[in-house]
């Protein structure tokens, strides 16, 4: 990809080799252009294209066109989590020139997104002289996006210049010497933008500035008209003492360079929103100057003057926010076989009923993972034995493949976990027996018998998702993503059911975050399935929908806080914890759900004494 710099520096190099040759003395060595010089070549030819700087693109032509960019916000990660534009990538003013073209594409355009439109411009100009062409800057930053984020702005415009000055102050600048930068030629422009992103954005408020204009060398990077306050928008002057400088032509190593001080003095460089004049800033630095952008600037000063570059209510959209946030590539493989299953309401829970099962037994291979004593005491005839950590070494061994598969257990809940396992490893059309053996013969329905209860007093009705806050959704870096579903299932398996009583639930409420899974209305109590309300403190999540990245995926803590998911039974939200726990959060599942904690008041999914059967019992299949 060709620089524009590079070429205006070639320039320079030929115009001193031919001023350096002699038709009498034969070719003199020309002199080699100082670092300072290539610096500024680089500088030159970027600042005044006014086709490319300052570059912005409006959040509706963003929008309009989302999929023809790649969009970099450079917003801290917090803000980034809370909300971004749908398909962002996160980096920051430091980190992005290694970013870019590494962790984020470079196959289309590039917007840099920022919280105001403002440090975005040293981003632009950064990866602009590091070879990236077309870079764009979102005006107004993230604040134009969404108007949730528009706080910066709607705070921050004003008229805060009483008494803007007309005079033209230019006759009184005076020449300096030019910096001067260490390095060579070669590689002094990559030097220099380096340092300049790892500085961070350089910037100063008007409330700083203001009551120290005398310890400021202050440029208005206006046109002359609008400096003197006798342009057509709407500008009524200058700040007192600031110098004219004309955009796209007076920062050129001929042009007014030599007028800025070079002995250290702060330059501050206003424009009308901040946004070109970070620009400038971030160029003047680079070529060693003392340079700082005044931030929101004209419309800090005299917005309700300005009939153009003005702020107002209607910059604001209300686009799409995506909250979570920026996903490893071994998180977004994991998540994507998660998301394929879980979702689908066909194949989760995926529940077949003792009846049906009993009617058409041989159409099936039964997998009991319960105990091997409890197996040998009674089992479904024909069903073999396993476990939930040998679960997929077994069905590449000892167990058959010819059909499909119902996995038992003792109350229906675990087996969910191995349900899931053996679906994301390929086998496709797998069961859980609903209530587990519980239902096939009485003799063994204790734990569903012992497992009921109206043991929450006092279900809560308010719906407490406004309270909801975003988070970053777990790495799983030390996975590789060609192999991290092979590689979390089996951790999975291996760590065993993961569960939690009620008994051990309730009286520490305050350290889980508790996730309902059921429909709204059931939440809130109003359904028609007799459910009174949720745990006091509960999150609703809603079935099929909820698990999702765009949905509420990001709202789940991945801190280490522990997830309490509950349903019905426990069967569903087994599942659930699963994949929770395979995407590298914290999960337990309720056992027996709201069974144990509502039981009398529910008019579905209930346990009952018809649930059982008394259907046969067999000793194991022998080797």
């Amino acid at each position: 990809m060709t620089r524009r710099w590079t070429l205006m520096a070639l320039l320079l190099l030929a115009l001193a080799a031919m001023v350096g040759c002699s038709s009498d003395d034969g070719p003199v060595d020309p002199p080699a252009a100082t670092t300072f010089e290539t610096m500024a070549a680089a500088v030159e030819a970027y600042l005044n294209d006014n086709t490319d700087c300052p570059g912005v693109v409006t959040a509706q032509v963003l929008h309009d066109n989302l999929d023809d960019y790649t969009v970099v916000d450079i917003r801290s990660a917090d803000a980034y989590t809370a909300g971004h534009i749908p398909g962002a990538y996160n980096s920051s003013l430091a980190n992005i020139l290694t970013d870019v073209g590494t962790t984020i594409p470079t196959d289309k355009t590039i917007v840099i997104a920022c919280y105001s439109g403002q440090s975005a411009g040293h981003a632009k100009i950064a990866l602009e002289l590091m070879g990236h062409e077309d870079v764009k800057t979102l005006g107004f930053g993230m604040s134009s996006w969404n108007s949730t984020l528009a706080t910066g702005w709607n705070s921050n415009i004003g008229d805060n210049l009483a008494s803007p000055e007309t005079t033209n102050n230019n006759a009184g600048l005076t020449e300096h010497a030019f910096p001067t930068l260490t390095g060579t030629n070669a590689t002094i422009v990559a030097t220099r933008v380096a340092a300049m992103v790892a500085a961070g954005f350089q910037s100063i408020t008007w409330a700083t500035l203001q009551p120290n204009l005398d310890d400021y060398f202050v440029v208005n990077y206006f046109g002359q008209a609008d400096y003197e306050g006798t342009g057509t928008a709407g500008v009524p002057g200058h700040i007192p003492g600031a110098y004219q400088f004309t955009p796209y032509a007076s920062l050129g190593f001929e042009q007014m360079l030599k007028n800025l001080p070079s002995d250290g003095t702060p330059i501050v460089v206003y424009c009308w929103t901040g946004q070109h004049s970070s620009q400038v800033v971030a160029a003047l630095n680079m070529l060693g100057y003392n340079a700082k952008s005044l931030s929101y600037g004209s419309n800090h000063l005299f917005h309700s003057s300005l009939t153009a570059n003005r702020w107002t209510a209607a910059s604001a959209n209300d686009f799409e926010l995506e909250v979570g946030g920026a996903r490893t590539p071994e998180f977004a493989a994991m998540y994507a076989a998660i998301d394929a299953y879980m979702n689908d309401n066909t194949d989760c829970p995926g529940v077949i009923t003792a009846q049906a099962l009993h009617d058409n037994l041989d159409d099936y291979t039964v997998i009991d993972i319960r105990a091997a004593s409890a197996y040998n005491a009674g089992h479904i005839p024909g069903a073999y034995n396993s476990s939930l950590a040998t679960i997929l070494n077994d069905l590449n061994g000892t167990i058959p493949s010819d059909k499909p598969y119902v996995i038992t257990c003792y109350s229906g809940q675990s087996a969910g976990h191995a349900k899931i396992a053996m679906e994301l490893m390929g086998y496709e059309d797998v069961k859980s027996l609903k209530w587990g053996m519980c239902s096939w013969h009485s003799s063994l329905a204790t734990g569903w018998n012992n497992g009921i209860g109206d043991n929450l007093a006092s279900p809560e009705t308010t719906n407490n998702n406004g309270s909801l806050t975003a988070f970053a959704y777990p790495t799983l870096t030390d996975e590789d993503p060609a192999s991290v579903v092979e590689d979390r299932v089996a951790a999975m398996l291996a760590g065993g059911f993961q569960s939690i009583t009620w008994a051990n639930l309730e009286p520490a409420l305050d350290d889980y975050f508790v996730v309902n899974y059921f429909g709204q209305a059931d939440y809130e109590g109003t359904g028609t399935a007799g459910v009174p309300g949720h745990i006091p403190g509960a999150f609703q999540f809603t079935p099929y929908t909820s698990m999702k990245i765009g949905e509420m995926l990001p709202y789940l803590p991945s801190d280490g806080t522990p997830i309490v998911v509950y349903c019905w039974t426990g069967q569903t939200s087994s599942q659930v914890v699963a994949a929770l726990n395979m995407l590298g959060y914290n999960a337990k599942s309720l056992s027996y759900g709201s069974n144990q904690l509502f039981h009398s008041s529910l008019l579905a999914s209930k346990w009952t004494a018809a649930e059982t059967h008394e259907y046969e019992l067999t000793d194991p299949i022998l080797p």
